[in-house]
């Protein structure tokens, strides 16, 4: 009885959605010998490169480009097929500013849908020049790829809350002894991770900084209220942010928060509310914000509430 696979036949399983598209991706060009092939994320009318096989156009993961300027609009929206050899047979592709922008003459889409039905995404590929009517015949294998694709995007989804949820419990080595906040090891742990999540799903996330005047404190109130102030600041920011978002004392007089999958809306909404609760208090700091943009990283994107927050400063003491 054969108890164990030769090595010769061991295929390694893929860790993520991510790792998925990426063979697939491979697969592809090396199977349809087209130029560039992509999975994408369609979120809040913009189309986001989520990762890439490019051999001509320059193409990079994070790009961004509006979504209704996209080929792949048009065939969610019934404008066009999902295989077309020649672009210029069918109007709506042809015209499509994207076209133009990338000299698109063969084109193939096939829309990410997950389970609910909601749309995710795209797989596509482009070529600079037409592709036989044959190609057409690629159809059930690119369903195939889809399905499998989607079903291990869904599965990954269902995941994650699971797996923050560890990560948040495995981080508590990771505390400030003053606040109970994560201090800057866990913080820079989380940035990370988080980014690696946004890059992989497409998915938002939002940086939010606070600074705090300890030396102005402490000279209207004494060295203890600036502690009980501290305190008090981490315990009520505790208090308005959901269960997976990270708190953290990142400096001494620097609060940081990382919100996850949150759109700018949201973010709108959260700043205005921790204004609201903090201008109950004299307590003297600032606050900043920024929203992760697709082709950057969190790291990025917390430099840049930082310097919103020293903007602000410099105002108020100008």
């Amino acid at each position: 009885m054969i108890t164990s696979a030769p090595t010769s036949l061991l295929l390694q399983p893929f860790h993520n959605f991510h790792a998925a598209t990426g063979a697939v991706l491979k697969f592809l060009q090396r199977h349809l010998g087209f130029d560039l092939c992509m999975v994408t994320r369609v979120k809040d009318g913009q189309w986001i490169v989520l990762n890439v096989e490019d051999q001509r156009y320059g193409m990079k993961t994070g790009t961004v480009f509006p979504w209704e300027n996209t080929l792949c609009y048009s065939m969610v929206t019934g404008q066009g097929g999902n295989i077309t050899p020649d672009v210029s047979t069918v109007e709506a592709y042809a015209n499509a500013p994207l076209t133009k922008q990338f000299n698109i003459a063969a084109y193939i889409s096939m829309p990410l849908f997950h389970g609910d039905g909601t749309l995710f995404g795209t797989l596509c590929a482009f070529h600079s020049e037409a592709k036989p009517a044959s190609m057409e015949a690629q159809q059930p294998l690119l369903k195939v790829l889809v399905q499998l694709l989607v079903s291990l995007l869904d599965s990954d989804l269902k995941l994650l809350k699971q797996k923050r949820q560890v990560e948040r419990s495995q981080a508590d080595r990771w505390r400030d002894q003053l606040t109970g906040l994560y201090n800057r090891q866990a913080w820079q742990h989380f940035l990370s991770v988080e980014d690696s999540r946004c890059h992989r799903y497409g998915r938002d996330a939002c940086l939010i900084n606070l600074q705090l005047d300890l030396k102005a404190a402490d000279f209207a109130y004494g060295s203890s209220p600036a502690e009980t102030w501290i305190k008090a600041i981490a315990q009520l920011l505790r208090s308005i942010l959901r269960e997976e978002d990270i708190v953290a004392r990142v400096e001494e007089n620097q609060l940081g928060i990382i919100a996850v999958e949150t759109e700018p809306e949201r973010l709108i909404r959260l700043v205005n509310r921790i204004k609201a609760e903090l201008e109950i208090s004299a307590f003297p700091l600032t606050l900043g914000s920024a929203v992760r943009d697709p082709s950057a990283t969190l790291e990025a994107a917390w430099h840049n509430a930082q310097m919103t927050c020293q903007a602000t400063t410099s105002a108020r003491a100008s």
